[in-house]
């Protein structure tokens, strides 16, 4: 018998694509936690909603379209929506990040892998 392979992430529905307007984020609860999406150019992205280093909500902060990261509106701070790294001090610790699979007009959410 080989090795067992991990099942595949279960993905929350969320939205649907046209609810989400360009570069400005929308918050979503997924199992308990907010999650803040946003649509940049053809693509979709989630991370959660908390800034790690001071607990400020990041959907009230700037989104920057060319860099793709949301600035944290208490410390300027800044993560990547792509991966949630933390791209800008103060903050150094990233958030957590989401998959993101847009089927058909509705939007799909599971966590990335933490390796």
């Amino acid at each position: 018998m080989g090795p067992q392979s991990a099942a595949p992430p279960t993905r929350s529905r969320v939205a649907n694509l046209d609810e989400l307007k360009p570069d400005i984020p929308k918050v979503f609860e997924v199992e308990g936690e907010e999650v803040m999406v946003v649509r940049s150019g053809e693509r979709v992205y989630a991370i959660a909603n908390l800034c790690s280093h001071a607990e400020a909500y990041l959907d009230m902060g700037i989104f920057h379209a060319d860099s793709l990261e949301i600035e944290c509106p208490l410390h300027v701070g800044r993560f990547d929506v792509r991966t949630g790294a933390a791209t800008v001090a103060p903050c150094v610790v990233p958030v957590r990040a989401y998959d993101v699979v847009v089927d058909g007009s509705e939007v799909l959410l599971a966590p990335m892998d933490a390796d």
